[in-house]
Formats: C-alpha cells, sequence, structure tokens
C-alpha cells in the first residue's frame, strides 16, 4: 500500500504521538518515540506500508516515522471553550458528551470550535482541530 497525499495545515515535526490529518480525510497517530522539530505548511506526504508498519515520509524532513491509522471523530463544541481546568465536560454538536479524564489545567477561549477526538494508548484524546500539540484525556459519557 502506498498513500500520498498531504498534511491538513501546518506540521511541526516528530514529536510523542503527534496526530497527523491529511487533506484526503485520514488521520495518522505517530507510533514510535522519535522527535525532530520542522515547521511545514502542507507538506506533501507518502505513506508506505511495510508489512504490518506503516511509516510516513514527509516533504522536508529527513527519514520516516512509523504511524498508525487514527479513528477520528470531528466535531464542535457548542458555544464558549475555555480549555479544561480539572473537571471539565465537553458538550459536542454531534450530540456526544466527552469528560476530562485526568487533570490538567490549559486555558483557551475560543467560540464553538472544531475538536478532534482519536483513539490512543488504550483512551481517548480530545484536541483543537487547529490545534494538536494540546490535547487532554477524554471519557465518552455519552
Amino acid at each position: 500500500m502506498k498513500i500520498q497525499s498531504r498534511i491538513y495545515g501546518a506540521f511541526t515535526g516528530w514529536h510523542g504521538d503527534a496526530l497527523f490529518k491529511l487533506v484526503n480525510g485520514q488521520y495518522w497517530l505517530q507510533a514510535e518515540c522519535k522527535y525532530s522539530y520542522r515547521y511545514l505548511y502542507r507538506p506533501a506526504v507518502v505513506i508506505i506500508q511495510s508489512g504490518s508498519d506503516c511509516h510516513l515520509e514527509v516533504e522536508g524532513m529527513d527519514g520516516s516515522v512509523r504511524v498508525r491509522m487514527a479513528n477520528a471523530i470531528e466535531s464542535r463544541i457548542g458555544g464558549e471553550f475555555n480549555g479544561w481546568s480539572g473537571d471539565t465536560v465537553f458538550e459536542l454538536q454531534n450530540g456526544q458528551i466527552w469528560k476530562q479524564a485526568r487533570y490538567a489545567y490549559w486555558y483557551h477561549y475560543a467560540y464553538h470550535p472544531e475538536v478532534v477526538i482519536y483513539e490512543s494508548n488504550g483512551g481517548y484524546v480530545l484536541c483543537l482541530a487547529d490545534d494538536f500539540a494540546n490535547s487532554i484525556a477524554v471519557q465518552k459519557v455519552r
């Protein structure tokens, strides 16, 4: 298998379990511990499957990183968003309700922001669709 596409928006390199959205709508999650910062806007990418592993090559980056396809939910938070503060509940426009699963504090104001929830390491993670760098573990309420 070989997939050619582009990163949707900004790319900031390899870091931990980075999430990558492609312009074809797919989400891919970094599956190995590798760090290398580089800012690129909408770089071309190739995902190559070799046996059971998939590797992401990004135009302008040296080497590749192992990735796995991520199941992601895209929706919006209804009304004002002020980040998270320990026991935050996230009511999405699609009717789902999620709550913060571990303590963390991050203030960020946005009105009606688009969010992405994806599966990672046996749980779920929520982040703003335009800021994959700040994320929080969540659990589904309904």
